[in-house]
């Protein structure tokens, strides 16, 4: 976290934002989980989410990190997810693009394609969920892997975000009316997924209780 953070700095400043101690740092049941939550804002952003979660038992380390371009920006919504258990790395990282022509292809998900061609392959059973299989590029990962790749996981990561940031630092504004509803429209969608498709909520409402968990996928993750 520390590092995908230092490198969006050095593109855009970030603005942390104040949350409720409750939701940032919420207190879990027997006290088994340890979570921190952090916003940012920041110059082409609209919000730049992350979060760390540790549980004892059974033995569970996660990050995730979420960043939402602005709605007059085209560029996609960078997502990276790591969870680290006891033998196995679990990973998510990908680009979620409002648009799919070969243009936009070519500038987000090719180079990207590229990057990960540097990699011994992510080979892993498809573990996508049908909701997110709408939002799957050719540069995606997303699997179960041995410990043996995080190193790759991490490194393919910051290698995408050093890319992403590049593009950017050079993006401008969209202003075409159809692009700008398209992106809206895109973004409402994400953002609705997040909050009623995935199962970490759910998950998470167990060890903080419900309305919480609801509210920390509803005001700080989205």
């Amino acid at each position: 976290m520390a590092s995908a953070m230092d490198r969006i700095g050095q593109t855009v400043p970030l603005v942390p934002v104040d949350l409720e101690p409750e939701l940032a740092r919420p207190k879990s049941f027997l006290k088994i989980l340890d979570a921190d939550h952090y916003n940012w804002e920041a110059d082409k952003f609209r919000k730049l989410f992350a979060m760390r979660f540790r549980v004892k038992v059974p033995a569970l380390d996660q990050i995730n990190m979420i960043f939402y371009p602005k709605p007059d920006q085209d560029a996609p919504i960078f997502l990276f997810f790591c969870l680290v258990t006891k033998r196995k790395v679990i990973a998510h990282l990908n680009v979620n693009c409002p648009f799919d022509d070969a243009e936009y292809r070519a500038r987000w998900v090719d180079p990207l394609v590229a990057i990960l061609g540097r990699y011994p392959e992510f080979d892993a059973p498809d573990r996508y969920p049908d909701w997110m299989v709408k939002y799957r590029r050719d540069c995606t990962i997303m699997g179960m892997f041995g410990q043996d790749r995080y190193d790759d996981i991490y490194q393919c990561g910051l290698d995408y975000l050093d890319y992403y940031m590049e593009q950017i630092a050079v993006s401008e504004p969209e202003t075409d009316p159809e692009k700008l509803a398209h992106i809206r429209d895109f973004h409402a969608r994400f953002v609705d997924d997040i909050r009623t498709q995935d199962k970490a909520q759910g998950m998470i409402s167990k060890m903080i209780g419900k309305d919480k968990a609801r509210r920390i996928f509803y005001e700080i993750t989205t």
